[in-house]
C-alpha cells in the first residue's frame, strides 16, 4: 500500500471518526513514550567490561565463559574455536568493531532486513527496562545483577544479539540452549532448573511443553514472544512458577524486539512499547475506530531496513508525528483497539510461523 493510496483515500473516512478519537488512535494509544537510558553499543559493551571477571557471562550446554574470559577472547580476535559460546565471542568482536555500522539479518526463510545500531540499542534499552520490573534483589553497581537470563533461541540470531547485550551491560549470565534442548522440553526445563534461571524469554510454543522437574520456581519473569499466544498458557506458566510475572510481546523480525507488549492474561493485549509506533488501519489506509478490525502497521526506534522484495511492505507513515517522516512495517497481521486503548490481535498472519523464527544475524556492514 502506497503513501500515494493514503492521500488519495484521506477524504473518503477522515470525518467518521471524531478529533478526540482520532487523536487517540493515531496518536496516544498507537506511540509508545519516549525511550530512555538508551545507550549506544559501545557504552553497552564498556559496562560489561567493569563487571567483576569471574561472573558468568554466557553459557550453553557444557560450555561457559565468564566476564573475563569473554572480553580476553574479544580483544584477542581471530576467534577459531567451533564451539556455540564462541559465536558469542564473534557476534560481540564483529558488532564492536562495527560499531555505527548496520547489521544484515536473514530469516531462516532467506529474508533480509537491516538493523541499524539505533534499533539495536533501543531493543537493548527495552530488554534492560523490563528485567529490572521483576529483579527481587537491588543490583549492587560494582557487582551488576545477579540475573540469569534464558533466551531460547539459536545463538546466530537477532534476539541472542539483543539479550547477549542487554545482559552484559547490566552483568547478568545469559543461557542460551543447545538446539537438542531447544527441541527437548524435558531437556529444557532442566536447564532452567539446573542452571536457576530467572528470566525466559521464548516462543509461546516452546513454553507450552516445559515440564515440571520441581525446581522452576527460581523464574521471577516469563516474557512470551510471538505474534500470537494461545489463552491457556498463563495458567501452564503460573503452576511452573507461581511469584513469577509474565507478559506478551507481540514480535517481527523486522523490529529488533517487541513493538508491544502486555500482560499474559489470556486477552490478547497490549500497548505499543517505549520508541515505538502501532497503527490500526483499514483497507484505504485511514485508522480505523475502537472495536473495529483493522490491519497492524508497526514502525518506531527499533524498526529494520528493508531489502530487496521484502522493501515492499515498508511504507511511509500516512499520519507521521510533530510531521517528521517516518516508516511503518505492513506487517499482514489483524487487530483492534478497546475503548480503553489496548491493542487485540484478532488473527495471526499466514507468515506467522516464520516469524517466531527469529532472524540470523550476518556481522557485516550493508554495502551501499
Amino acid at each position: 500500500m502506497s503513501s500515494a493510496m493514503f492521500e488519495i483515500s484521506s477524504a473518503r473516512t477522515e470525518s467518521e471518526l471524531s478529533a478526540p478519537v482520532r487523536q487517540r488512535v493515531l496518536g496516544e494509544w498507537a506511540t509508545g513514550v519516549e525511550l530512555s537510558d538508551v545507550v549506544g553499543i559501545s557504552g553497552l559493551i564498556r559496562r560489561g567490561q567493569a563487571v567483576p571477571i569471574i561472573r558468568t557471562a554466557v553459557h550453553c550446554g557444557d560450555e561457559s565463559l565468564d566476564y573475563g574470559e569473554l572480553f580476553a577472547r574479544i580483544e584477542r580476535g581471530r576467534e577459531t574455536d567451533r564451539g556455540d559460546v564462541a559465536v558469542a565471542v564473534r557476534l560481540l568482536a564483529a558488532v564492536a568493531a562495527q560499531d555505527g555500522e548496520p547489521l544484515r539479518v536473514r530469516g531462516t526463510d532467506g529474508r533480509a532486513v537491516v538493523l541499524t545500531p539505533r534499533a539495536v540499542t533501543a531493543a537493548v534499552a527495552d530488554r534492560r527496562a523490563v528485567a529490572v520490573e521483576r529483579r527481587w534483589d537491588a543490583a549492587d553497581p560494582a557487582l551488576g545483577s545477579a540475573d540469569v537470563r534464558l533466551v531460547v533461541a539459536p545463538w546466530d540470531c537477532s534476539h541472542v544479539l539483543i539479550e547477549l547485550l542487554a545482559a552484559l551491560a547490566d552483568g547478568a549470565t545469559l543461557v542460551v540452549p543447545t538446539a537438542a534442548e531447544r527441541g527437548d522440553p524435558v531437556a529444557l526445563s532442566e536447564v532452567i532448573r539446573s542452571r536457576s534461571v530467572t528470566h525466559v524469554v521464548a516462543a509461546p510454543e516452546i513454553l507450552l511443553g516445559l515440564r515440571d522437574t520441581g525446581g522452576l520456581s527460581t523464574v521471577q519473569r516469563w516474557d512470551v514472544v510471538g505474534t500470537a499466544c494461545p489463552p491457556g498458557l498463563s495458567g501452564h506458566l503460573r503452576t511452573l512458577s507461581p511469584e513469577a510475572v509474565a507478559s506478551f510481546g507481540y514480535d517481527l523480525p523486522e523490529y529488533a524486539g517487541a513493538v508491544a507488549r502486555g500482560p499474559l492474561d489470556g486477552s490478547g493485549r497490549a500497548r505499543p512499547i517505549p520508541g515505538a509506533r502501532v497503527l490500526v488501519l483499514d483497507d484505504y489506509g485511514q485508522p480505523v475506530p475502537p472495536g473495529v478490525v483493522g490491519e497492524i502497521y508497526a514502525g518506531g526506534a527499533a524498526l529494520a531496513e528493508g531489502e530487496g522484495a521484502e522493501s515492499s511492505r515498508f511504507v511511509a507513515d500516512p499520519f507521521p508525528v510533530d510531521g517528521t517522516a517516518t516508516r511503518l512495517l505492513r506487517t499482514g497481521g489483524r487487530g483492534r483497539w478497546t475503548s480503553e486503548g489496548w491493542l487485540v490481535f484478532e488473527d495471526e498472519p499466514d507468515h506467522a510461523a516464520s516469524r517466531r523464527s527469529v532472524g540470523r544475524l550476518t556481522p557485516a556492514p550493508v554495502l551501499a
